[in-house]
């Protein structure tokens, strides 16, 4: 079985911790009011990258998408959109996806 859920933030400038309940596998986030910018993380990659795709595709090498602790040091309970990513004002769209064995 599969876990996915889908939200929206706004851009603050700095860094957003989303709660899942899960670590995610995959993360896309979608700056959606200007679309031109997606970024995207799977499991495995460093925190704080990811791959950057606008008019051309990058590697963000900090300040993009990292595992969220949540409240309990011990339990990874989602994700964080990094201040590279979170634009001030802008409309972020995320799904986050975990394969569940």
């Amino acid at each position: 079985m599969n876990s996915i859920k889908t939200g929206t933030v706004t851009g603050t400038g700095a860094a957003i911790n989303v709660e899942l309940g899960f670590v995610p596998d995959y993360v896309r986030v979608v700056n959606i009011t200007d679309g031109d910018q997606t970024d995207e993380w799977f499991r495995g990659m460093t925190d704080g990258t990811s791959i950057q795709t606008n008019t051309a595709v990058a590697a963000r090498s900090s300040n993009g998408i990292s595992e969220y602790a949540g409240t309990l040091a011990d339990k990874k309970k989602g994700f964080t959109i990094g201040s590279g990513i979170s634009e001030s004002a802008k409309v972020l769209r995320w799904i986050a996806m975990r394969e569940t064995p």
